[in-house]
């Protein structure tokens, strides 16, 4: 149980291996990273020139007052401040990287069809149309975003409990393209994957950490369908 979490670490550095092995998936995983790296850069800069602004909307403390309230002031912009910042960073990029998944969601098909075949792994059902694609990872979407964003709501243990939250979901949405080629029911994969905690966990928290994530994203989709097959029994010939 406990070498799960290493061996979804583990997974990236076998993504980026395989790419660097199999040139013709550099190319494709390019694409989606660009993706991504537009759209964080456009939040990040929204995030950035609005930030106090948005700050002000949870609280306005006097920082001139005096007594308690002064020092919870202080505390509030010289701490809590920041850590406020550094966790809105780490859940715009989950939420960008997720709205960029719904529009790579094609390619990433691609992607994982063709390692899988490798494999010899035969998807169950029939082939999806692009537009049916991008709807079913719309779909998903929702779900991966909404329990992280709900927890942010809840103060303290929701804020500490929501980066967790938000590495799992990640990974299950990178991990979840290998697996529906084999199982078109989204409850049953999801009950599936939901049995394997430090597994995700593993695999999602480094595409959290900021500028290592950046590395690690355009191989992400390698390392879930690698380490997809490997829970399987199964490797690319």
């Amino acid at each position: 149980m406990f070498t799960a979490f290493p061996k979804g670490l583990a997974a990236h550095v076998r993504g980026i291996r395989f790419a660097l092995a199999h040139k013709g998936y550099l190319g494709l995983c390019a694409i989606p990273f660009a993706l991504t790296l537009l759209l964080y850069g456009l939040g990040f800069w929204v995030f950035a020139s609005q930030s106090d602004q948005l700050l002000a909307v949870l609280w306005s403390p006097d920082a001139a007052a005096g007594g308690l309230a002064g020092a919870l002031a202080w505390v509030y912009f010289h701490v809590v401040k920041y850590l406020l910042y550094a966790l809105a960073f780490i859940l715009m990029y989950f939420c960008f990287m997720v709205t960029a998944n719904i529009l790579a969601a094609p390619l990433y098909d691609h992607i994982v069809g063709k390692l899988l075949a490798q494999a010899g792994v035969v998807r169950a059902g029939p082939e999806l149309s692009v537009w049916r694609l991008i709807v079913e990872e719309a779909k998903k979407a929702v779900f991966v975003m909404a329990l992280p964003l709900a927890l942010m709501l809840i103060p303290v243990l929701g804020q500490l409990l929501a980066p967790a939250a938000a590495a799992m979901l990640l990974a299950l949405d990178f991990l979840d393209y290998p697996y529906c080629r084999e199982e078109g029911r989204f409850g049953l994969r999801l009950k599936t994957l939901a049995k394997r905690p430090l597994l995700l966990l593993g695999f999602g928290l480094p595409l959290l950490i900021p500028f290592l994530n950046i590395v690690l994203f355009p191989f992400a989709i390698l390392g879930g369908t690698l380490l997809y097959l490997e829970t399987t029994g199964r490797a690319p010939r």
